[in-house]
């Protein structure tokens, strides 16, 4: 199995995700959950704080994202983190930033797919940031 590694990644996982932007994502198959569990999608969204100009989105801009583009898109649940990182732009310079991370679960249906995507565009859009970085797979989940 050939490994790609984290730094290396990135840019390449960015340029899956544009070009994933038309169709709906594909996931692994559904894992063989033990009784009493259902297999959900685990979402990560990765927001990158950066700007072009040097600055760093505030919390207060990043505040009424949220409560436009996000919260109304998952109203059953959702958790965020505050992240630090790095990685290689399409210009090839390692960017360091703080990073917001989105994770979310769902039932592997269309719509979730939709709002997952819609996210990601929204802030794209809305900070003119290169890429959202995206990690989704299968899990059992209990609730």
């Amino acid at each position: 199995m050939t490994r790609i590694s984290f730094a290396r990644g990135l840019p390449l996982l960015a340029l899956l995700f544009a070009c994933h932007s038309a169709r709906p994502a594909q996931v692994a198959p559904a894992p063989s959950c033990p009784a009493g569990s259902q297999a959900w999608v685990r979402e990560q969204l990765y927001f990158g704080r950066g700007l072009a100009d040097g600055g760093e989105i505030s919390d207060s801009a990043w505040r009424v994202f949220l409560e436009a583009e996000v919260l109304p898109r998952f109203p059953d649940g959702l958790t965020l983190f505050d992240a630090s990182g790095q990685w290689r732009n399409h210009a090839g310079m390692v960017v360091r930033e703080h990073t917001w991370v989105l994770l979310v679960y769902h039932p592997p249906v269309e719509a979730a797919e939709r709002a997952v995507v819609a996210v990601a565009e929204a802030y794209k859009r809305a900070f003119a940031q290169e890429a959202v970085l995206r990690d989704r797979d299968m899990t059992c989940i209990t609730l």
